[in-house]
């Protein structure tokens, strides 16, 4: 009795995974390309909201305040650069 239920479950599941999919209203790739185009949308707000933030955290700094942070943002960019091999090593490189 068991194998026989397990069987006829094995052998319907597939026509009911068909028809669901054949009930969808829209092509799969146009859902696809609206929900790429939201998420591009999305994204863009969420960058100008950043940059928003930053021009006013900028803004409301005082110029000794600016100064400073325009200095360690150098520093750190030239700390944190890659740093070149050894002139020896570069010069005989293959």
């Amino acid at each position: 009795m068991k194998k026989l239920f397990f069987l006829l479950l094995l052998c319907i599941t597939p026509a009911f995974i068909t028809q669901s999919k054949a009930q969808s209203s829209e092509p799969e790739n146009m859902r696809t390309k609206k929900d790429r185009d939201a998420f591009d949308l999305q994204e863009e707000k969420r960058i100008k909201a950043e940059e928003a933030g930053r021009k006013r955290h900028q803004k409301i700094q005082t110029k000794k305040t600016r100064k400073r942070m325009k200095q360690s943002k150098k520093k750190s960019r030239r700390v944190n650069e890659p740093r070149k091999e050894f002139i020896l090593f570069r010069l005989f490189k293959k």
